[in-house]
């Protein structure tokens, strides 16, 4: 019974820390993409559907 309590805790260990570093690497990716977005002049908007598109600062559409 005592070894079945460690082996789950382990794994919620692990899997807590896969959790973590994954939102850690994703803010960074966006926030680099925020970055690329502002020097390139590109505006994103949100759809009444869902949708996202972006248009760069000549109008153009990119989906």
């Amino acid at each position: 019974m005592e070894l079945m309590s460690l082996k789950k805790l382990i794994l919620i260990t692990v899997l807590g820390m896969v959790v973590a570093s994954c939102s850690l690497l994703d803010n960074e990716a966006y926030q680099e993409m925020k970055r690329d977005r502002a020097e390139s002049g590109r505006t994103c908007y949100e759809r009444y559907d869902g949708h996202i598109y972006c248009e760069d600062k000549y109008g153009n559409r990119y989906y």
